[in-house]
């Protein structure tokens, strides 16, 4: 389900800073925001109506239908949500803000994040709770896997495939026809000019392995 102004009832899971741009995106679809609802209340940010916990949402899909639309940056923490309200009566929505740049023949998967300015080409697809941050640009026939994230200004060319749960920082970039793998961090700035392996820590110019990551099933 995708929040560009057909659901006009939703609810962000996650009340910091992140959750609270997901808010003005649905906002800005013409969706109504419920509140928010966090785990850990003494977290949310300033302004923010928080309704309950996990547990409280939970109750309350129980006996009506709620939309949700996930609020929280860390890919294991936004996975692990996605995956507790999907036993439970919660349509988990994507929310696309009105100013990205989507071509009709790319594919969103539900609880993705396309935010302000970003582009999504020909024949991409972006995967179940993935972010697409603030003016990234996802290029034609790319595959972003479920719960990756890309960061403010990270560029992706044509036929890339990022891995589930991999994050590229602020401003980096990966040339065509390069794959990320799975749990890979790349660094802010960094260029990817080859493949990077699954759980791998890459910064610089050409990105090179800084460390290995521990295997997160």
């Amino acid at each position: 389900m995708k929040a560009k102004g057909g659901d006009r009832l939703a609810i962000v899971y996650g009340a910091s800073g992140h959750g609270k741009v997901v808010a003005d995106i649905l906002q800005a679809c013409g969706v109504e925001l419920e509140g928010f609802v966090d785990d850990d209340p003494s977290a949310a940010g300033k302004g923010v109506k928080i309704l309950g916990d996990g547990e409280w949402l939970v109750r309350e899909a129980a006996r009506r239908p709620v939309n949700v639309a996930l609020g929280i940056g860390d890919n294991f923490q936004r996975r692990s949500v996605a995956d507790r309200v999907a036993r439970s009566n919660v349509a988990l929505i994507s929310a696309v803000h009105p100013s990205a740049t989507i071509s009709p023949r790319a594919t969103i998967c539900s609880g993705a994040v396309v935010m302000a300015q970003a582009v999504v080409n020909a024949d991409a697809a972006i995967g179940r709770g993935a972010i697409i941050n603030t003016g990234a640009i996802v290029e034609h026939d790319c595959i972003v896997g479920d719960y990756a994230h890309l960061s403010p200004k990270a560029a992706i060319g044509g036929n890339v495939k990022i891995g589930d749960l991999a994050w590229l920082g602020i401003g980096s970039s990966v040339i065509p026809n390069i794959e990320v793998g799975k749990g890979s961090i790349i660094g802010a700035g960094a260029t990817v000019t080859t493949d990077i392996k699954e759980w791998i820590v890459a910064v610089g110019t050409p990105a090179r392995m800084l460390k290995k990551l521990a295997r997160v099933v």
